[in-house]
This record gives C-alpha cells, sequence and structure tokens, in this order.
C-alpha cells in the first residue's frame, strides 16, 4: 500500500476537525474520553481510503500513519522507517495536527552505505 501525502492530509485534517490537535488529546494513543468515536473515524478513513487506493486499507494501517505523527523516536536506521516519519511529520503539521514545537531538535538518521565507518547524518534546527 502506498500513502500519499493527500491521504496523509486528509486524515490529519479529519482528525483535527474531530478531535483537535494532537498537543490537547490528554493521552498517547486516541483522544481521552473518545475512544469509540475516535476508531468509529479511523474505520471510515480506512473506508474511505481503501476507496480511493482502489484496494483494501484496514483501520490499523490509518493507525499507523497516526503513530508516526506522533512518535517521538531520534533515531531510526531504515530508510522506510525514516521516509514514513518525515513524510507523516510533514503531513501532521500542514494540516495542524502537531506544531513545529513537537518536531524533534535532533534525529540521527543513519541509511545506505556510508563512506566511512562513523558517519553521522544528523540534523539540528
Amino acid at each position: 500500500m502506498k500513502w500519499t501525502q493527500e491521504m496523509r492530509r486528509k486524515l490529519y485534517s479529519r482528525l483535527v476537525k474531530d478531535f483537535g490537535p494532537y498537543n490537547v488529546w490528554g493521552a498517547k494513543i486516541e483522544p481521552k474520553d473518545k475512544k469509540v468515536h475516535f476508531y468509529k473515524v479511523i474505520a471510515e478513513l480506512a473506508m474511505q481510503f481503501s476507496k480511493e487506493a482502489g484496494h483494501f486499507i484496514i483501520a490499523s494501517a490509518v493507525h499507523a500513519q497516526i503513530n508516526w505523527a506522533t512518535t517521538s523516536q531520534k533515531e531510526m536506521k531504515d530508510q522506510s522507517r525514516i521516509r514514513n516519519f518525515v513524510l507523516n511529520k510533514a503531513a501532521a503539521l500542514d494540516a495542524g495536527f502537531i506544531s513545529a514545537s513537537e518536531l524533534p531538535t535532533r534525529m540521527t538518521c543513519e541509511f545506505g552505505n556510508p563512506l566511512s565507518g562513523e558517519c553521522d547524518e544528523s540534523f539540528e534546527e
């Protein structure tokens, strides 16, 4: 399944519309005291994205995208994880789901074949 930035923007825009930005949720996995409504919205989004993509997308795949937007990982070594992290953070930021203050100030990413054994691909704001 290939997630597009448009799908991610729709996801985070819908979450903001229904539940507000992540920093007001009061819980890590789903908005506090709104569990039933949250999982109903996730299921609706999974059906919507399934129709748009032309193949079945399960609700847990939608929830996995949200996890990428809310994670606070500071180190990654797998290129696909780095890609998911960056693209979800960007879409969540664009939609107002997260704010710039929720982005890591320093992150180490290791991928490919570094020229030397000691290669630090760090980003610092």
